[in-house]
């Protein structure tokens, strides 16, 4: 198994979002904390294509410190909106965000399936803007005509179109579980995968948002054997949905190890760890947790 970073750690160092000369910056700092694997992501349509502008400098910078994308994700809430011309507007821009991918060296493409469209009073989950944060607790008022069959169907007609288009390719959609999101649980990450019924459609397993969600993770794991192809590692304390280092929190590590181990997993896990002012140190904190648990189990952890 290999231990890669997630694109948290370049949001927290520098911003949200953060602009292409930081997501330079970001591979020199990966390199220098001694990593080799990364999840990048294009943050809304025109900082995807302030990437897709830079893709050979960038493609060059990360050659130059041997970091090596496995895994992209595009986020463009669009991508699930019920207006049709919206969503039919946004399958076009996924199609560039796909080639982008594919041309960093990306395995993987990576969605969410974003908040419900309802009204939030006061937080709302992962907004783009600068304040980001994992928030708590959400109230909200829900629309007169609210459907949620035609939230559902949207969302399955989505990731139909996006894994046919990765298809063409060779690569696999992978679904991010978050909370307050439309796919928040690991039950709703089955039904989709079965709703969506396409071989080049998975999970990405998360253990901080299954955590927060009060799934027993290794249980989790079990429930979605075969079905994801990609992890996000962070501990939790399931009162709040903080993404903690490995070892600050109740998840089990050990048995989380003998569960990969019994699945013959072999993919990445990516350190997906919150905001805080020791995040370097959190970073490596972590691998050292980790290395540790797999070992106990003969599992090497390349990082």
């Amino acid at each position: 198994m290999r231990l890669s970073i997630t694109y948290l750690y370049t949001i927290f160092k520098y911003g949200y979002p953060p602009s292409v000369e930081d997501d330079f910056r970001a591979v020199a700092d990966i390199e220098k904390m001694g990593f080799h694997y990364l999840e990048m992501e294009g943050l809304g349509p025109e900082h995807t294509q302030q990437v897709w502008r830079r893709r050979r400098d960038l493609k060059e910078c990360l050659d130059d410190h041997g970091v090596q994308v496995h895994n992209f994700c595009g986020v463009d809430p669009e991508l699930v909106s019920l207006d049709d011309a919206r969503r039919l507007a946004a399958y076009e821009r996924f199609k560039r965000t796909t080639e982008l991918g594919v041309y960093l060296g990306a395995q993987t493409l990576h969605l969410a399936s974003y908040a419900p469209p309802i009204e939030y009073l006061g937080d709302a989950p992962y907004r783009l803007n600068a304040d980001y944060r994992f928030a708590n607790t959400f109230r909200v008022r829900i629309p007169d005509g609210f459907s949620w069959d035609s939230v559902w169907g949207v969302l399955v007609e989505s990731c139909r179109h996006t894994a046919g288009i990765a298809r063409q390719f060779g690569r696999t959609i992978i679904m991010e579980p978050r909370v307050a999101e439309v796919v928040c649980s690991v039950d709703s990450m089955i039904r989709l995968v079965r709703d969506v019924g396409m071989d080049n459609f998975k999970a990405n397993f998360d253990t901080g948002h299954f955590s927060a969600q009060r799934e027993n993770v290794s249980l989790a794991l079990m429930k979605l054997e075969g079905q994801y192809a990609n992890i996000h590692v962070s501990d939790n304390n399931p009162a709040d949905t903080n993404h903690l280092p490995p070892g600050e929190g109740i998840i089990d590590w050990d048995e989380f190890f003998r569960v990969l181990r019994l699945q013959r997993y072999d993919g990445y896990l990516g350190l997906d760890l919150g905001n805080r002012p020791s995040l370097v140190e959190d970073l490596k904190k972590s691998v050292v947790v980790l290395k540790a648990a797999a070992a106990a189990h003969g599992i090497a952890l390349e990082v």
